[in-house]
């Protein structure tokens, strides 16, 4: 029964994934890899948070701090 349950678990892990990662793709516009704050302003609640999601504070969103948006929004 567990091992159903660890794979249900890894199954909606990876979707979220994919959901995030579509989402980052139609953001990056400029396919550079990461999300400017150019591009960040067509999703105006990313550019709102955008200060607390640049952790590296190099003034761009990798796909993992964009991730941490995605997972914050998703709540």
């Amino acid at each position: 029964m567990s091992k159903k349950l660890l794979i249900v678990a890894l199954a909606v892990l990876a979707s979220s994934v994919v959901v995030a990662a579509d989402a980052f793709t139609a953001l990056d516009v400029d396919n550079s890899g990461s999300i400017s704050q150019a591009e960040a302003v067509a999703l105006p609640s990313l550019a709102e948070q955008w200060k607390a999601l640049d952790t590296d504070g190099n003034g761009e969103l990798s796909v993992e701090e964009f991730s941490k948006y995605e997972a914050k929004e998703s709540k």
